[in-house]
């Protein structure tokens, strides 16, 4: 059985806290706020960090003004002594995150599909996530996937040490990811329990995958590993017809460009001013 993503209610509150505390400094409205990485995904080690990834909305006014803003937050990585692991928050501009849902970028999907959520503006969610997939280019997910997946394999093959748990685990991922793209017509969820229950799999993969997952979450994350027939096969398979690079996509002539202008304004709200 592949365990369900979560991180502890104590953490969620916690960081909650401290996203309300980021969004008063900084002066800007949080959209949704997730946990990303191993959390997120469903195979994280006793010690993964904290990798809480959000999208903001700043007053209406600072995008009217000659001032310039960053469009991103980030902090530092750092030991927390309340988490007892390493913890970051940063967030992306929604203009920015709007920008980059045109030229089709799987990140912001996955910050949005994520299971595990410390804040949502509900309404701004769905509509962003309506957008997105409406934009979505899957040539451009193959490739990215396929990326992801050619490199931690490649590695794997090449290089005995670096055969661990953690490597492994960040090869298959992709290649469900891909497995996905190939043979359903939506986007995929981004953790790996969300990709095993909506895919049929062979009956040996799902517990070997688990017996994996297991292994990363009791052990260290650079714990050696050795090869699993079935899982070899299911990453050779997904890797077998190479992605092409994607043509470059163009926001100015996008089809959507103005429908993005539109939603960034809804984002905006009437009482963000």
């Amino acid at each position: 059985m592949i365990e369900a993503s979560s991180v502890p209610a104590e953490a969620s509150a916690y960081i909650a806290g401290r996203l309300a505390e980021l969004a008063a400094d900084q002066g800007v409205r949080i959209l949704f706020a997730i946990e990303s990485g191993s959390r997120a995904w469903g195979f994280p080690s006793a010690d993964s960090d904290y990798d809480v990834r959000f999208v903001y909305a700043r007053p209406r006014g600072d995008y009217l003004s000659v001032r310039e803003f960053r469009d991103v937050i980030e902090t530092p990585l750092a030991d927390d002594a309340t988490l007892g692991v390493p913890f970051d928050l940063n967030g992306w501009d929604v203009q920015k995150a709007l920008c980059l849902a045109l030229t089709s970028n799987p990140i912001l999907h996955e910050w949005l599909a994520s299971p595990v959520v410390y804040t949502l503006d509900i309404a701004a969610v769905a509509a962003l996530r309506a957008f997105v997939e409406s934009a979505a280019d899957r040539a451009v997910y193959r490739y990215h996937y396929d990326r992801l997946c050619r490199s931690a394999w490649t590695q794997l093959k090449a290089d005995a040490e670096k055969a661990t748990v953690k490597r492994y685990c960040y090869a298959l991922r992709p290649a469900l990811m891909l497995t996905w793209l190939k043979t359903r017509d939506d986007l995929p969820p981004t953790d790996v329990k969300g990709l095993c229950d909506g895919m049929r799999l062979s009956g040996d993969v799902i517990p070997a995958m688990a017996g994996v997952f297991a292994h990363k979450r009791t052990g260290g994350e650079k714990d050696a590993v050795a090869g699993v027939a079935v899982l070899d096969a299911l990453i050779e398979d997904a890797l077998r017809d190479e992605a092409p690079r994607p043509d470059r996509i163009d926001i100015a002539t996008h089809p959507l460009l103005a429908e993005a202008d539109d939603l960034f304004l809804t984002l905006l709200g009437e009482g963000n001013s």
